[in-house]
């Protein structure tokens, strides 16, 4: 019988902690669908637990002999630790996660990295084909040598007092002004040069030897790993409860790991469309972690160490009132008296009371309830 009743008690905390979880329409739908399946089988367990009572009494000439009180199991009310939690999804996002793509339009002439390759800021990708612009550069230098050796003359005999001054200045506007052309041309040389931004990995790479690339176009992404985040959504009720510096528990399903971890940011601005705000959690460093993985987040809004805790479902609410039935020692016999108490946080199918219970005090947490204020007991 007690194991039946075990069982009934597990039944109902499954039932509380099957309402809580996530406020999605359809989640929700499904925890409801469940939740009135699982009364069911309560009522049916419940049932079956009243007969076998009645059957027990009737064969157990010892138990009708020896007390008429109702059948239940207490538990002594002790001071333990209790955290609530704010319970949410998440992603881990990378600080630098970065698309290249080309500053110049043109075909792709070379791949120089693949993925899973390490790369530094500066160092180059890829290459777009530029043989027109090298043709130019190279006409570009005979150019200039020829402006130089005029410069050059025109400098010397300028310098012997021969010539006019207007020819000496002419080489030398020439000569300066193909210098500065070279340096632009070369500047446009380099941007045929797909370059890392950042360092960190190839995650990716986008374009082919051949294909024509404009910018703006994606041609490789890189990834840093080592500054990882997890970024979230929350609602705007929480907006008092979660600050800079709460402590986290995570879990990452894909990795069946779980960690702990700071808030370190919480948005100031509520998003008009979506009423939530943003936080994020640094991540250290772990080669499993990928960007954009999911990750389920209790955000801790509550915690104290010192804390009287009961079942959710051993209390009884009556209009706005709270009510428990405890166990006490009334005429040599055990009754079963009700108390009114406060409520505080519930988490996970517990409730912490704050008024109407002390250390010592022996709460009834099963067969309580057939029972009314005032009922003779036995355990």
């Amino acid at each position: 019988m007690k194991h039946l009743k075990s069982i009934s008690l597990l039944l109902v905390m499954a039932t509380i902690a099957a309402s809580c979880g996530n406020s999605n329409h359809s989640a929700l739908e499904k925890k409801k669908e469940e939740l009135v399946k699982l009364k069911e089988e309560r009522k049916t367990i419940n049932t079956k637990i009243s007969k076998l009572e009645i059957e027990i009494t009737k064969l157990d000439s010892s138990a009708t002999n020896h007390s008429k009180g109702k059948l239940v199991a207490i538990k002594s009310i002790e001071l333990q630790p209790f955290t609530n939690y704010i319970e949410i999804m998440g992603k881990i996002d990378a600080e630098q996660n970065t698309n290249v793509s080309t500053e110049i339009p043109g075909t792709v002439k070379r791949i120089s990295v693949q993925p899973g390759q390490s790369v530094s800021v500066g160092q180059t990708l890829g290459e777009i084909d530029n043989t027109v612009s090298e043709i130019a550069m190279n006409e570009l230098k005979q150019q200039i040598e020829f402006a130089k050796t005029i410069y050059e003359k025109q400098k010397n005999l300028w310098e012997q007092k021969i010539g006019s001054e207007v020819q000496y200045l002419t080489a030398k506007n020439n000569f300066e002004a193909l210098q500065k052309k070279l340096a632009t041309m070369n500047q446009q040389l380099g941007m045929a040069r797909i370059k890392s931004p950042i360092t960190g990995i190839v995650d990716e790479v986008f374009a082919k030897v051949g294909q024509t690339v404009a910018p703006g176009v994606p041609c490789f992404r890189i990834v840093n790993s080592n500054k990882l985040k997890i970024k979230a959504n929350v609602a705007e009720s929480y907006a008092g409860k979660i600050k800079s510096g709460n402590k986290v528990k995570l879990f990452f399903p894909d990795l069946n790991l779980e960690t702990e971890g700071i808030v370190s940011y919480t948005s100031r601005i509520i998003d008009p469309i979506n009423r939530a705000f943003n936080v994020e959690i640094p991540l250290s460093s772990n080669s499993d972690y990928k960007p954009n993985m999911m990750a389920q987040i209790k955000i801790v809004d509550y915690e104290t160490d010192k804390a009287i805790v009961v079942p959710v479902n051993t209390i009884r609410t009556v209009g706005e009132d709270n009510y428990i039935i405890i166990a006490i020692e009334q005429n040599g016999a055990m009754h079963a008296v009700k108390r009114k108490v406060t409520t505080s946080r519930t988490y996970n199918g517990q409730t912490e009371i704050t008024s109407g219970l002390i250390v010592g005090d022996r709460l009834i947490t099963v067969g309580y309830q057939d029972l009314e204020d005032g009922d003779e007991i036995k355990f």
